[in-house]
């Protein structure tokens, strides 16, 4: 049977849309892409070319979503710009895909959800750990009791953020520096893989000079009593990440190195996923719930879980105590 055809618009058009979702749209087969929105044009003539073809061009994403017929909207923009776009594509009845995080604010994200839900639209958010066949296994075996009552979790990633240049930097644009960038992976990946409530977080950040953070030591206490650390660190040498999960009956370990994954041990053997836990992309899993009609959505709860250890991060650290987890 033939794909149905999914008419989208895209919000951004940096080298994140054009690097990793735009190879992913065409791999589809039955995306037609309406139109772009970028407030520099040169990048959308970039995506343009990437693409294949000429599409419509905007600065103002909502003048582009008024005017052009769309089922769906990618946003891969400046992360404190998220909320207003994918709340306005929302509110015009489109299922949204959003680049990490959801938002800069808990109380934004809240409404997205609600909103979402309200529409009964497909919001995501582009978590690529929550589609890889071993993670969503492990959480499989986790939700079955496989290695018990989680007593404790120790995750960290680190990267070089020497060369970062743009809005990443501003903090007025980005919301935070690598804790709600490239840690916001590594938060997500391990409140979805729990799905533990955080109730405390203390922690200590450092700029290294920059405008905003770079390195960050997170702990967190859990409703039910297990505690967790999740690191990062921003002036490291490349890319290395570890996620390691205690239960009272046993412990499964992550390793990704380099963005590939390195190993997953369960109880120290390799984790054997079974043929019918199937590996896909973000976008992949995004059309396939447009067009089957949401069969197998969950909402993403665990965003607000995301918003809520990120913004008692950041106020732990301002205000050098311990602070309780907002709800």
């Amino acid at each position: 049977m033939a794909k149905k055809k999914i008419r989208l618009g895209l919000i951004g058009c940096g080298g994140n849309m054009r690097g990793a979702h735009v190879p992913r749209i065409k791999e589809d087969g039955q995306v037609e892409l309406v139109c772009v929105m970028d407030t520099d044009e040169s990048q959308a003539r970039a995506l343009m070319e990437r693409w294949g073809r000429e599409v419509a061009y905007y600065t103002d994403f909502r003048k582009m979503i008024r005017n052009e017929r769309l089922d769906a909207l990618m946003i891969s923009s400046p992360h404190a710009t998220h909320y207003e776009q994918a709340k306005f594509g929302l509110e015009h009845d489109l299922h949204v895909l959003v680049e990490k995080p959801l938002t800069t604010s808990l109380t934004h994200s809240k409404v997205l959800i609600t909103l979402a839900k309200k529409r009964q639209r497909i919001l995501l958010v582009s978590y690529q750990r929550h589609y890889y066949a071993p993670h969503k296994y492990a959480r499989e075996l986790i939700q079955q009791g496989t290695i018990g009552a989680i007593r404790g979790v120790v995750a960290y990633v680190t990267q070089n953020w020497q060369g970062v240049r743009g809005w990443r930097l501003i903090p007025e644009l980005s919301g935070g520096g690598m804790f709600l960038d490239t840690g916001s992976h590594l938060v997500a990946a391990t409140l979805w893989l729990i799905g533990l409530m955080p109730v405390e977080v203390s922690a200590f950040v450092d700029n290294a000079g920059m405008a905003v953070d770079i390195n960050a030591v997170v702990n967190v206490r859990f409703k039910g009593g297990a505690f967790g650390t999740l690191n990062t660190f921003g002036n490291a040498g490349l890319h290395d990440e570890q996620i390691a999960i205690h239960g009272d009956k046993g412990c499964i370990v992550f390793h990704l190195h380099q963005w590939r994954i390195a190993s997953v041990l369960v109880n120290g053997e390799p984790i054997k996923i079974p043929a019918r836990v199937k590996e896909e992309a973000p976008d992949a899993a995004f059309f396939r719930l447009i067009r089957n009609g949401g069969q197998g959505y969950e909402l993403p709860y665990f965003a607000l879980a995301v918003a809520q250890v990120s913004e008692a991060a950041y106020q732990s650290a301002s205000q050098k105590r311990p602070v309780q987890v907002a709800r």
